[in-house]
């Protein structure tokens, strides 16, 4: 992307629009920024370990961080605002729980089922529900993620139901040469190493997929979608794919949540697929490395407001409504924008 909104204006003078536009000018990732949000991210694990006193929360933000970075896909890069991103989140979880219950206990096993199958469930998602736009996309995504939250509830045999998934067994790590536990209660900061490792190679893999020729492409459809599809590109087929790759993303993300906690639980789905889209628009759409920064200030809001405030969410909503009316481009946004380069090029035009 670039920090210039297309020009999209017909010859009749009509303005043409995607269906939905998530990105406007000033939101994108800057030049210099796009791989150097690897940096970022690996800065940030390093910040999170040594500041962050839990354990859990911390290896909790990182995957946050990257649920919420898989959504942005869709948001950010492709204007497709989806609100059951919980569904392929929990499920994705649940298949990890299951084979390591069942099958292995090898964690690369478990993660690669969690992915895979969720990537399948999304094939058949989103290809209904991208059979409509705008609002009705939406509501398409987050009817699939209420139909998912309540076989969960009643498929007590594989699911648990309202009990949950409890009882998964530690998983093992494979490594040349080597077999170490994953326990992130014995050996918090071995599990922390090895999610952050993940998470940057999965980070690196969407922006491999924004900077590609179908990157570019979902780009244009989020600028205007009959403009790219006048141009000869299949539209659906490209937004099918960005939307498999989000569901992949987060059933990863779900099979390491399940691993961390040993235990799978029953949750509404509409709550967690506005968690994870707070955490996205408050870190900023327009990278994949503000929905880490959105991660972790929303999770530590409320680890610190729910120990002091028993109605804590308000106080977090009123703090999203001023982040939003402040600087609706983000956390990012506000990052890239007062970036010492920036201002000081500001100060030279104005002279």
């Amino acid at each position: 992307m670039s920090d210039v909104t297309t020009d999209t204006s017909t010859g009749d003078g009509s303005t043409g629009r995607a269906p939905v536009t998530a990105v406007r000018a000033g939101t994108a990732v800057p030049e210099r920024w796009k791989w150097g949000q690897l940096l970022l991210l690996a800065g940030l694990a390093v910040i999170v370990m040594f500041t962050v006193p839990n354990p859990s929360l911390a290896i909790g933000i990182l995957i946050y961080g990257l649920w919420s970075s898989g959504l942005n896909l869709l948001l950010g890069y492709g204007g497709m605002v989806s609100f059951g991103h919980a569904l392929p989140f929990a499920w994705g979880g649940y298949a990890a729980g299951l084979m390591l219950l069942h099958v292995t206990t090898s964690a690369w096993a478990a993660l690669a089922v969690a992915t895979v199958s969720m990537a399948v469930l999304s094939v058949g998602v989103g290809a209904v529900c991208l059979r409509r736009t705008e609002i009705y996309f939406s509501i398409l995504t987050l009817a699939f993620a209420q139909l998912g939250f309540f076989i969960a509830l009643q498929w007590r045999s594989v699911t648990g139901g309202d009990d949950g998934l409890a009882g998964i067994p530690v998983s093992t790590l494979w490594l040349p040469g080597v077999t170490l536990r994953l326990n992130a209660l014995g050996d918090p900061l071995l599990f922390f190493l090895f999610t952050a490792a993940v998470v940057i190679v999965v980070l690196a893999g969407l922006i491999l997929y924004t900077e590609s020729p179908m990157g570019r492409v979902l780009q244009a459809i989020r600028e205007n979608e009959e403009r790219a599809r006048g141009c000869g590109y299949n539209t659906r087929v490209v937004q099918l794919v960005t939307f498999v790759i989000a569901g992949a993303v987060a059933g990863l993300a779900g099979g390491l949540f399940a691993m961390l906690n040993s235990f799978v639980g029953l949750q509404p789905y509409w709550l967690l697929g506005g968690i994870v889209l707070i955490m996205a628009i408050l870190g900023g759409r327009g990278s994949l490395f503000g929905p880490f920064l959105g991660a972790v200030t929303y999770l530590l809001l409320e680890s610190v407001l729910s120990r002091h405030f028993a109605s804590w969410q308000l106080i977090v909503g009123a703090i999203f409504v001023i982040c939003v009316l402040t600087f609706p481009q983000g956390l990012w946004g506000l990052l890239t924008s007062t970036a010492p380069w920036r201002l000081l090029r500001r100060v030279r035009g104005s002279r």
